[in-house]
Parts: C-alpha cells; structure tokens; sequence
C-alpha cells in the first residue's frame, strides 16, 4: 500500500510503535470476535494470526522497557512500577500437564481455567504471555468480551499456569503503560 503519511501530515516511523500494535491488536480482536461470531472460522484463523504478531511485540515493547528501567535503577516507585502492578488477568497454578491438554480439548471458544484462578498483575501476565505455549492456547467470547486463555510452562518445560486475560482491557491498560516507556 505505500506510505500514505501525506494525506495525514505526519511521518510514518520506520519499525511498528507500541501504540500501532495495541491499535492493530484491538482491531483485530474485533474482527476475530466479528469472524467467529459468523462461523468463518478461516477469516477467524487469519485475524488470529496478525493479532499474536501484535501481542508479542507489545509484550516484548514493554518489559523490555521494564529491563532496561531496572538495569540502570530507574524503575523502583515510577509510574512505570505501579502500572506493571496493577491485576489485568487471572492465573491458575500449579497445574498438570492434563490440565494444560483438557483446556485445549474443550475445543476452540471454550477456553476455561481449571479450579480456583488467582488473580494476576500485569506485569506477571507479560511474562506468562512471553512464555506461553504459542500452539497451545483457547479462548472465549463471554458477553461480546474476546478472553484468551493460555498454557505456560516453566523453563524446564513442566506445566506452571494456565492463565486468561481479555483483550482489550489488556490492550487499555498497556495503553496507559506505554505512556511511561
């Protein structure tokens, strides 16, 4: 498509900002919600794709920032700090490695945490999303809200959590984030 910046009057930046990505993950998750609202489960597979590339680089954005922050001692009581601290999802763990597989197996859309979810800040959130298993995820529509559920493991390659967040409060909060990166 080109660079159309001139019919806005603003530079375009060479490498995707933070605020490009939290925009193109929202989107997408509308259009996810919208596709698999409709049975296009094709379109829905699509959407799902762009919006992981996304996530990942908001996730990737923001705690790196973080490392950065707490390398050169600048991150202890910052606005920074206390937004990471805030709860944006929830947590179950430990769990079992049949636990991670039945929450797959309950098929796609019917994502679920097993027992009782613990809730979880953002910044922990970040890390579970970082170390997530990229093939091995669910989700939910719950109220026309797009809740995406995860396995993580522990670096050993064990079951550590199963967690779940929605969308776009996520992409709200780390809106408010962004602002202090």
């Amino acid at each position: 498509m080109g660079n159309l910046s001139y019919l806005t009057g603003t530079n375009s930046p060479g490498s995707q900002s933070i605020d490009e990505s939290l925009y193109g993950l929202e989107n997408t998750s509308v259009l996810f919600c919208n596709a698999w609202s409709r049975g296009d489960q094709s379109r829905a597979a699509r959407v799902s794709a762009d919006a992981m590339e996304h996530l990942d680089h908001i996730v990737n954005e923001i705690l790196r920032a973080r490392d950065t922050n707490m390398a050169g001692g600048t991150y202890s009581a910052t606005p920074l700090e206390s937004q990471l601290n805030i709860v944006r999802g929830r947590m179950v763990s430990p769990v079992t490695s049949a636990q991670q597989q039945a929450m797959v197996a309950a098929g796609p859309g019917q994502g679920q945490l097993p027992g009782q979810p613990a809730s979880i800040t953002l910044e922990k959130l970040l890390n579970k999303i970082k170390h997530r298993h990229h093939q091995s995820a669910n989700f939910r529509i719950d109220n026309s809200r797009h809740v995406f559920v995860i396995n993580v493991d522990k670096p050993n390659k064990t079951p550590d959590s199963i967690a779940e967040f929605d969308v776009l409060e996520f992409c709200d909060h780390c809106r408010n984030v962004a602002q202090y990166l």
